[in-house]
């Protein structure tokens, strides 16, 4: 039975969900913009980065062997620093070696293979404006003219940069096939940045580049010297996979040592193209780090199936040393691939809007939401109130997405913000926004018509009665064609409905359920028009994971129940809910944030859910 579960403890305060918070305070007005044409910080950093066609400075071509070596002194090459968000190891830290299948991997230091080296390069410290040396770790790749190698595309760009196969910074010849200076990047020019820190998005995906390079002061070529290559290789989604991983950690490794993980296996990173793995060691500079199968260990052959990179760089925020992930290959891949090894520049593809530039750990953050029109397009939008009082406007394209994003506005105020409802309550056509405050009183912001609000109503003032309205939602329950009726889930199981509200307040209350226990359990509300009927339906979720839609709700009745889902541990962790048309025509859709941030629209959900969208990925774990 629904009512026997405990309501799960990590489920976040949200629309429609009784929110966390501390006492009242006083908070009028609130206060909403009414004009703000600006995008928010994070869209205004999704323009494609530039990529240099040569690396170094000088017109293209100067950047030689020789003048890698007379730059990059053995002083210079120990200086640099790991061109990675991971942080240093603890001190005294020192790789293990490995003790037995059933122990954790630790990687080790080794003697290297020829195909894995540095790569070095110069870039611009955001923090101090100024050029300093910078490594990552790469690989060779087959090509005709043999002169590829594959690292990181965070890893890519720069000025002087040079590839050192095999380097061992404790050998009296750390370079020993040479220098090989970098001449030309390609990269598919849909990565980017978020601000200084890689991307968690979607996006990361493409966290790979290929360089051409010079040939070394004996006009070799790099796989000539080397005498060997890499292959690259598709996964083919079979991400279970077991791979030997090489790079050079710069963690209290002051020779800049290589390092080696062999046969360690790999899985999904849930939500990407990318493989994740646990192996100890993989600090900054790993970065770039082939992922192989089939090394020959003697040669440094072999196939790269996976490159160090992708979600945040490749690891998680807390700069675990010991979970690493690696983008894999897919079809755009191998058309990059070819784009370097024939020495022309790849097709470029724009890169559409993206709701999570930080991926599901930002998403977390998303506490309330709800539906509406509220651009006056004809499309259904979403309000997104967050943990810091920052209200965004996200911009409905009508096939299921979002186009664009827009703060209405941020203040401590609407941190006070207990539940948020949105529906046509001013008869305009244009989608209005309600708010019950923590303290009890209820506003109206009525809609513009132009992603903003014009007026603020007050419809209660702070009292005892609205502090115990737990969820609330809006639909069209009564005859008229306003999206004006209000279902709300009393903290004591009762359900009323509020028909015909507008600016006057709650004139006409329906009592649907008398206080009961059953619905104390009742832990998310979301209205939408799912079965085609004259009234619309309620879908709720309950604190066990049940999932119930409510049929042809109205002043009489709360409907007719359909399980959607039977009680299960999955859906106790569905934190946030809120349902309108997304895409085109009947019936509505429901769109779900997640306790991990993964938000994800179930398009066309009628009496059994729809089709599944992901939107915004989980955050990496």
């Amino acid at each position: 039975m629904r009512f026997t579960h405990i309501r799960k403890l990590l489920t976040s305060a949200g629309v429609l969900v009784l929110a966390t918070a501390t006492p009242a305070t006083a908070h009028t007005p609130h206060p909403v913009a009414t004009a703000h044409a600006s995008v928010t910080a994070a869209a205004a950093t999704r323009t494609a980065p530039s990529v240099p066609s040569a690396d170094g400075a000088g017109a293209a071509g100067q950047w030689t062997s020789e003048a890698a070596e007379r730059f990059w002194t053995p002083r210079r090459m120990a200086a640099a620093t790991p061109d990675s968000p991971r942080s240093e190891a603890p001190a005294g830290w020192k790789p293990s070696s490995l003790s037995g299948l059933a122990a954790a991997k630790n990687g080790h230091y080794f003697a290297g293979v020829p195909t894995v080296g540095t790569f070095f390069h110069y870039v611009r410290d955001p923090a101090t404006d100024r050029l300093v040396g910078r490594f990552c770790s790469a690989g060779v790749v087959d090509s005709p003219q043999g002169n590829v190698i594959l690292t990181a595309a965070h890893c890519s760009g720069g000025t002087k940069g040079m590839f050192v196969p095999r380097y061992d910074g404790a050998s009296k010849k750390p370079t020993p096939y040479g220098r090989f200076p970098v001449q030309k990047w390609v990269r598919d020019s849909r990565w980017y940045r978020a601000g200084k820190e890689p991307t968690r998005d979607a996006y990361s995906d493409f966290d790979y580049a290929f360089a051409r390079v010079g040939t070394n002061s004996h006009r070799q070529s790099v796989q000539k010297a080397v005498g060997a290559a890499l292959k690259l290789g598709q996964v083919g989604g079979r991400y279970h996979q077991t791979v030997t991983v090489v790079g050079y950690p710069g963690s209290h490794n002051p020779k800049n040592r290589p390092i080696i993980c062999p046969g360690v296996a790999t899985r999904q990173l849930p939500g990407y193209r990318q493989m994740r793995m646990e192996c100890g060691g993989f600090y900054g500079g790993t970065s770039g780090s082939p992922w192989i199968t089939g090394l020959n260990s003697r040669t440094g052959s072999g196939t790269v199936i996976g490159n160090l990179g992708g979600y945040y760089g490749g690891g998680l925020e807390n700069n675990s040393d010991r979970i690493s992930f690696a983008v894999t290959y897919d079809k755009r891949a191998l058309e990059i691939y070819d784009a370097a090894k024939n020495n022309r520049d790849p097709r470029q593809y724009p890169r559409g809007y993206s709701m999570y530039p930080t991926g599901g750990g930002l998403w977390t953050h998303a506490r309330k939401m709800a539906s509406g029109d509220y651009t006056g397009d004809g499309r259904t939008d979403m309000i997104v109130v967050w943990s810091d009082g920052e209200v965004t406007l996200y911009i409905g394209n009508g096939q299921g997405g979002f186009s664009g994003e827009k703060r209405i506005t941020k203040s401590s105020t609407w941190k006070d913000a207990m539940v948020v409802t949105g529906g046509d309550f001013s008869g305009n056509d244009a989608s209005d926004l309600i708010v019950v405050w923590v303290d009890g009183e209820v506003t109206l912001y009525t809609g513009s018509g132009h992603g903003d609000f014009a007026k603020e109503t007050q419809l209660q003032k702070p009292n005892k009665t609205w502090r115990n309205a737990t969820q609330i939602t809006a639909g069209r329950y009564s005859s008229n064609k306003w999206t004006d009726d209000v279902m709300v889930r009393w903290v004591d199981g009762e359900v009323s409905l509020y028909t015909d509200v507008d600016g006057r307040g709650f004139l006409h209350e329906h009592k649907l359920k008398d206080p009961n226990k059953t619905w104390t359990h009742a832990t998310i509300l979301a209205a939408g028009n799912f079965t085609g009927g004259a009234n619309w339906d309620v879908i709720v979720r309950w604190s066990d994971g049940e999932l119930s839609l409510y049929r042809d709700a109205g002043a009489s009745s709360v409907g007719t129940e359909t399980q959607l889902k039977s009680s299960n541990k999955l859906w106790t962790h569905a934190s946030v809910m809120t349902a309108g048309s997304y895409t085109q025509g009947q019936p509505n859709d429901l769109l779900v944030r997640w306790s991990d941030g993964e938000t994800t629209l179930y398009t066309d959900t009628t009496t059994t859910l729809g089709r599944e969208h992901m939107l915004v990925a989980p955050k990496a774990g």
